[in-house]
């Protein structure tokens, strides 16, 4: 014990970091809101820089935490959590960037603008579209799975994958082409239903 306060408080706090989750990778929520409140504000002062609004900074912290805790057996306790969720909160928040542009450049076209009504029966297709491409990316081998996760779901560059995972980009690059590939072969039979 005396040997982690000695390296000084920047080793510690890592070390407890490290800590975390590996807890968090074993399911102990109490470590998971530990890393929550250590970071919760802090990262939604830095997403209000982006977005302009506490509200919504602070839905996109909660949304990368709810990532976290849903796919926390793929976190790594040797990489930097704190870098981990500086970079998916900035990537989220150009996102609804991005997303609010788009909506805003649409508003100006009638025909973009008209919602689109749609039927129980459209309602029931998305739902089943859905649980199809959950279920055939569960199926993916599991770092395939989790490199796909990481790029389609917390927009991460390749560079920033590889970086977390410990991998060369060239290598993010392979898994990705698999899990494509193995995503459109198990998914072909919906393109005729998919708007």
């Amino acid at each position: 014990m005396g040997k982690q306060q000695s390296a000084g408080g920047r080793a510690g706090q890592s070390l407890r970091e490290s800590d975390w989750v590996r807890e968090i990778r074993a399911g102990d929520q109490g470590a998971y809101k530990q890393l929550f409140y250590q970071y919760c504000q802090p990262l939604a002062n830095y997403a209000r820089r982006f977005v302009q609004d506490s509200q919504l900074a602070e839905n996109l912290v909660q949304e990368v935490f709810l990532q976290v805790w849903m796919r926390r057996a793929s976190l790594d306790p040797n990489r930097d959590i704190k870098s981990y969720l500086y970079t998916a909160t900035r990537n989220r928040a150009l996102n609804e960037l991005r997303h609010a542009r788009l909506e805003t450049a649409s508003a100006g076209d009638p025909a973009l603008a008209v919602p689109q009504q749609k039927t129980p029966e459209d309602e029931w297709d998305q739902q089943q579209v859905a649980l199809q491409v959950n279920r055939a990316i569960a199926r993916l081998p599991k770092r395939c799975r989790v490199i796909f996760s990481m790029s389609r779901f917390d927009q991460l560059t390749y560079a920033e994958i590889a970086e977390h995972l410990n991998l060369s980009i060239k290598t993010v690059e392979t898994q990705m082409g698999r899990a494509l590939k193995a995503l459109r072969r198990s998914l072909t039979h919906l393109i005729s239903i998919l708007p």
